[in-house]
């Protein structure tokens, strides 16, 4: 599991070590120790130490989920996760690299129904723009 932090040197050596002792599989996104300009929280809640998540963290750990995609040259199975709400956001993760989505936030504010919704959703995406399965938009 990754945080959306590392540079892109560190991206590189988590690959190159990913790849040398065929690791079964990366979780991409984690967390992020950042925090936005656009959070809307108030500024107390702000400057507390810890990981965000949720969607202020989507850009973010889909930008990473890419680059670990592309370093790995789409031949390690990624999970994608942070941010995802809606089955846009979990398309967005498997075009950029994913195999897997994993959610959390969004089943805490939405709870269990949030799944069936995010399936129907990313069934849509996936029809709209011609795939046949998850398989086939993975990284494309």
């Amino acid at each position: 599991k990754i945080a959306p932090d590392l540079d892109e040197s560190n991206l590189r050596d988590v690959a190159e070590v990913v790849m040398e002792l065929a690791i079964d599989g990366i979780i991409v996104g984690n967390t992020t120790v950042g925090r936005p300009d656009n959070l809307l929280s108030s500024p107390d809640l702000v400057k507390e130490a810890g990981g965000l998540s949720g969607p202020p963290l989507r850009d973010l750990s889909t930008a990473i989920l890419s680059d670990v995609y592309r370093l790995t040259r789409g031949k390690v199975p990624l999970v994608g996760c942070g941010g995802v709400s809606t089955g846009e956001d979990a398309y967005m993760k498997i075009r950029a690299g994913a195999s897997l989505v994993e959610l959390y936030t969004a089943l805490i504010y939405y709870g269990p129904r949030a799944v069936s919704r995010i399936k129907g959703e990313l069934a849509e995406a996936l029809q709209r723009d011609g795939f046949k399965s998850v398989q086939e938009a993975v990284g494309a």
